[in-house]
């Protein structure tokens, strides 16, 4: 039997998002999501992952969006002079490539994420990142050996070579599936398990329920992750691109939604001989 996740990533951005992915769980096939711990959604996801027990939650790294939780005088090099992050995940890689951004000072970060969503007591699954930038190799690095010290094994690892009509969603596919690519003997001798295969880049916020079908009876024997962005669109996502940065995945997130609560999608998986998991069932 094929194992797939259905991920949802930005739980704790602000309420409709979090809203949107626990009744993607509840009624819907979502199996798992991301939490991020600096954006204003934090305290609430906290309390719907408690009240959804059966929703795997992983961290959604992010050194991409938001203010941090390290005092911004600590990490100069990741922040603006407004003390947020750039919001600019090109400009971050640009910047990573060129030596511009401190090793110690992602790490700091990082950790301070990943302590503040272990103090929850929430049992943990994964780890992933905003914009996938774990993917890039210097951050890599970095997020294997805090996991590792942590006590995660599993971690998202992009596998999606794929030709889309988003011709620019296309080749960040395949920059980011290359990264992880050259990470893939470190990830392995670090003792992380990893899925076969990753969807949702190529497709990002257009992630429909004919898709998803066609992915369940398309992909290969193993396992997968499938990435999404379910939500409610409203005053208040609109308001924390205030504070985060714009998103452009708001424009989709009410279709994504809605392709997670199509009522044939379940049958569809059976049909197909897939389990639908989250990161405990790989």
């Amino acid at each position: 039997m094929k194992k797939i996740i259905i991920n949802a990533d930005d739980f704790g951005l602000c309420a409709p998002v979090n809203e949107g992915i626990a009744l993607a769980h509840r009624q819907g096939i979502l199996t798992s999501a991301t939490l991020m711990t600096n954006t204003p959604g934090f305290d609430q996801a906290v309390a719907l992952a408690r009240e959804n027990p059966t929703l795997g939650v992983g961290i959604h790294l992010n050194i991409v969006r938001g203010r941090p939780l390290s005092p911004p005088g600590t990490i100069p090099t990741l922040v603006g002079r407004d003390g947020r992050f750039p919001a600019a995940a090109g400009r971050i890689i640009r910047d990573l490539v060129f030596g511009r951004i401190k090793a110690e000072e992602i790490e700091r970060e990082l950790r301070a994420q990943i302590e503040k969503a272990l103090a929850t007591g929430l049992p943990l699954t994964h780890l992933d990142s905003e914009k996938h930038m774990h993917a890039v190799p210097p951050v890599f690095k970095i997020a294997l050996r805090l996991g590792k010290e942590y006590g995660f094994r599993k971690i998202r690892f992009i596998r999606e070579y794929a030709v889309s009509r988003h011709v620019g969603q296309s080749l960040k596919a395949a920059y980011l599936s290359a990264c992880c690519g050259l990470m893939k003997r470190r990830v392995r001798e670090a003792g992380f398990v990893i899925t076969d295969a990753f969807y949702g880049i190529c497709n990002s916020g257009r992630m429909s329920a004919s898709r998803l079908r066609r992915i369940f009876q398309s992909s290969g024997e193993g396992t997968a992750e499938i990435g999404l962005h379910p939500g409610f669109q409203g005053p208040e996502l609109d308001a924390v691109e205030a504070e985060v940065g714009r998103y452009y995945i708001n424009a989709f997130r009410e279709g994504e939604l809605q392709a997670l609560l199509d009522p044939g999608l379940p049958a569809a998986a059976r049909e197909a001989d897939v389990a639908l998991v989250n990161f405990n069932g790989i």
